[in-house]
């Protein structure tokens, strides 16, 4: 009777072991597979035309995992997107357990809906100082040149505005050959439009204006000045407070563009000077403070300029040359793009 019980307990005793090692496996190849997933998801913020091939490594002590992506386009409203579904197969230290986990990841732009028009305003222009817009050449259709949008009035009765299209413009001619000018406003300038967005922030980067903060904690640098601005700058950046760009100074450039909002103050930029993307000047909700927009001799931005406030108070000059390879660029460049994870996707099998 004492060997029986003693072969069974040690019997008893084997199953345990074993249920508790299995378990082990288990749990350790599941964190493999997850370190796997996260991984992956890292390597799409750093490379986001990761082509989905498959790739390996072992973690010390913890197993190895193995992982792929699937990619597929989807369209959502004008604007198409890459979603990816990653499938990451962990294996124990062992080698006797594998897990396989799998959750798919949404690519993005930064800008979700990018202006068709170079100057796009919230609240009227009111043009006490000078301007210079060269007009997107389809912007309001095919063949329809579009060079200013805006909720309220465009005043043209002061100041020396001027809209044109890009062929005079690059000829210098924009001002003997405009399409608008003091005291003359053509079709290329849409103002009084009632389907001007309520959100100028959501509008263009599908954040509310209420979470603006989301936004700036999504920058790929957040400053208190532009004086660090240059050639090399790209991708996202904000400014908390005036931006004052010295004369000659360039930002991005048209194969790396910069997207830069300038928060609750100034825009100053001296002769010469260039932002190659899209620059926001954004008021914050509740301040009414008046903030301006100055490009001074000759300084001017390729791709858009928008703000969601009113400018042109204080003799503002902005030169805005709608720039259709700037654009694409602030769409497609890896620098603005971002990886969200798709809720509910995730898996385990």
């Amino acid at each position: 009777m004492a060997t029986l019980v003693t072969v069974y307990t040690g019997r008893v005793k084997s199953f345990e072991n074993q249920i508790m090692l299995n378990t082990q496996n288990r749990v350790l190849a599941f964190n493999a597979a997850e370190a796997g997933l996260m991984k992956a998801l890292g390597m799409l913020t750093e490379n986001p035309r990761w082509d989905g091939v498959a790739f390996a490594d072992a973690l010390p002590n913890l197993g190895s995992y193995t992982v792929s992506g699937a990619w597929q386009v989807i369209t959502r409203e004008s604007t198409t997107m890459r979603l990816v579904t990653l499938q990451s197969a962990g294996t124990s230290p062992d080698g006797l357990s594998t897990v396989t986990v799998q959750e798919q990841a949404l690519l993005y732009s930064v800008i979700a809906n990018p202006p068709d028009v170079p100057l796009i305003v919230a609240g009227g222009l009111n043009v006490g100082g000078n301007f210079e817009v060269v007009a997107n050449p389809n912007g309001g259709g095919e063949g329809v040149p579009l060079s200013i949008w805006t909720d309220l009035d465009v005043d043209m009765t002061n100041g020396s505005g001027t809209t044109c299209g890009l062929q005079e413009f690059n000829d210098g001619n924009c001002s003997s050959s405009p399409y608008s000018e003091k005291g003359f406003q053509d079709l290329d300038i849409l103002d009084n439009d009632p389907d001007f967005p309520d959100d100028l922030l959501e509008y263009i980067f599908n954040v509310p204006e209420a979470e603006w903060a989301s936004l700036r904690a999504d920058a790929d640098e957040v400053l208190n000045s532009c004086a660090t601005l240059g050639p090399g700058s790209l991708g996202l950046i904000w400014v908390d407070g005036t931006c004052h760009l010295n004369a000659g100074t360039i930002v991005g450039s048209a194969a790396n563009p910069a997207v830069l909002i300038v928060t609750d103050g100034d825009l100053t930029m001296n002769g010469g000077a260039v932002i190659n993307g899209m620059v926001f000047s954004f008021r914050k909700p509740g301040n009414l403070a008046d903030f301006e927009i100055n490009m001074i001799g000759g300084a001017r931005v390729n791709g858009v300029v928008a703000s969601n406030h009113p400018v042109g108070q204080a003799n503002g000059t902005y030169n805005s040359v709608y720039d259709t390879d700037v654009l694409d660029q602030l769409q497609q460049h890896d620098a603005l793009q971002r990886v969200a994870r798709v809720p509910g996707s995730w898996r385990d099998f």
